[in-house]
């Protein structure tokens, strides 16, 4: 089997069991990510010794486009768990993969805002305190990527 075909199904795989849990708790587990970056590991080491190539700065610099999101947790932009997820995801896709990852799931949250904004208009809601789960969106995104490129 194809191991960058492999790299897809444990992405994959991942964000969907968080999404699950972003959807259901608003929070994903700690195990299960560590879980996630030990298989990314793993990969890694797969590939080092069995003499396939592996651009280590395109991985370095996914993973920090990753880290750079974790001061928006603090600021409640974005939650900790989708940081922690972007990390991983940028250990895989790379500098431009993880890019591209986030900017399209932030369209498509955008599109679900606007839509809940609306909703919450029509049936005079607050919408101030309202908390959308990301994990879904960027499982959507990370489907749609695929898909397309």
């Amino acid at each position: 089997m194809n191991i960058e075909l492999v790299e897809k199904m444990v992405l994959i795989l991942f964000l969907i069991i968080f999404t699950f849990q972003d959807i259901r708790k608003k929070e994903i587990h700690t195990i299960g990510v560590v879980l996630f970056y030990m298989i990314i590991v793993d990969i890694q080491i797969y590939k080092f010794l069995t003499g396939i190539n592996i651009n280590f700065g395109d991985m370095i610099l996914g993973i920090c486009s990753g880290v750079l999101l974790l001061p928006l947790s603090k600021l409640n932009i974005l939650g900790e768990g989708d940081a922690f997820v972007f990390i991983g995801s940028g250990a895989i896709l790379g500098l431009n993969g993880n890019i591209l990852l986030f900017f399209i799931s932030i369209f498509i949250v955008s599109i679900y805002a606007l839509f809940m904004s609306v909703y919450c208009m029509i049936k005079k809601r607050k919408i101030k305190g309202m908390q959308v789960a990301m994990l879904p969106f960027i499982t959507m995104a990370n489907c749609i990527i695929w898909i397309c490129i």
